[in-house]
């Protein structure tokens, strides 16, 4: 009798067996003593030596610019990681070798049993390595050339729900600001332009996108003012990432320029504070605690060998429009 035997036969699912065995106190005493009595009636015995020299320290790689605004991302890591009695090392992102025979060196001398990332640290070919050196999860995004573990949200989604809002309040010249280079970017795209053509806006071409990859704040606001210069009669903006929002509601204010009643703005992710801003922002909200503790699970289960490497976890999560004070209907 296997692991999955005994799941079938105690009705329960292999990560909450794995909790009896490994961190009996996180599943309740009901379930526990069902299957253990299993467990004990079949001389079951649990193959532990293969991980007995593993960490069990669980890595968030990020950046000490993103991780002050990823405190649901961390609430949904650490409670998952307190439930199973594992460590949470904060790692810099830019600490990752670059080069493919260090990486395994460099996971077992921090004593790291599996990595959670928010981005792909130099590229695409560099995170397939480190997903082979350390059993890992990429968080939000996914890649495109290799078949890697992610939890992510429905940007085509985001990018259709924001845009039907807007043609809804009679927008019909709308500009999206957006990072090109993001993993996201090409979904959203496909979901603005889906509405576009839906809702009669025509397609969204070039000439509507607004790219603002590696730009600083202040070459950020001068490209949208360049785009606000040649194209007046814009009367709404998508910006992707509400972490952009509050420098350009800055910015709007010492030009005089009013939201809503001058340029609607819609955002996305709401992270924390997008409802504090004034006006507040509408914007399109992706559920960042839940997918943080699926994120943190499926990856404890991973190191637990209850996921099949070769059974890579995709997860897509639905998300929602939370409308605000940052658009207003347009007259006809």
């Amino acid at each position: 009798m296997n692991i999955y035997d005994i799941a079938e036969k105690a009705g329960v699912s292999i990560a909450t067996v794995s909790r009896v065995m490994n961190n009996p106190a996180a599943v309740s005493a009901k379930t526990r003593d069902k299957v253990l009595e299993i467990i004990q009636s079949a001389n079951f015995m649990p193959k532990l030596g293969a991980n007995l020299n593993k960490s069990r320290d669980l890595a968030f790689f990020t950046t000490a610019q993103a991780l002050q605004l990823e405190n649901s991302i961390m609430a949904g890591i650490g409670e998952v990681a307190f439930a199973e009695k594992l460590n949470i090392k904060l790692c810099p992102l830019d600490e990752l070798p670059k080069k493919r025979n260090e990486l395994a060196g460099f996971f077992a001398e921090k004593g790291i049993g599996g990595a959670i990332f928010t981005s792909v640290p130099y590229n695409e070919e560099h995170y397939n390595d480190v997903a082979r050196a350390v059993p890992s999860i990429l968080l939000f995004n996914q890649l495109d050339a290799y078949k890697v573990n992610y939890i992510r949200a429905d940007h085509h989604k985001s990018g259709f729900i924001a845009i039907q809002h807007l043609a809804h309040m009679n927008h019909k010249h709308i500009a999206i600001v957006d990072e090109f280079k993001s993993a996201d970017h090409h979904d959203r795209l496909a979901g603005t332009r889906e509405a576009g053509v839906t809702f009669g806006l025509g397609d969204f071409t070039e000439d509507h996108l607004i790219n603002v990859s590696n730009l600083d704040e202040m070459d950020m606001c001068a490209q949208i003012d360049h785009y606000l210069l040649r194209y007046p009669q814009t009367t709404a903006l998508f910006v992707a990432n509400d972490h952009f929002v509050p420098t350009l509601y800055r910015h709007f204010r010492s030009r005089g320029i009013r939201i809503p009643e001058d340029i609607s703005v819609v955002g996305a992710d709401d992270v924390p504070g997008s409802a504090d801003l004034y006006p507040p922002l509408t914007t399109v909200r992706q559920p960042v605690k839940q997918m943080s503790m699926k994120a943190a699970q499926a990856l404890i289960d991973i190191m637990h060998g209850l996921n099949p490497p070769e059974q890579a976890v995709e997860e897509v999560y639905d998300v929602q429009l939370v409308v605000r004070a940052s658009t207003r209907r347009v007259p006809e």
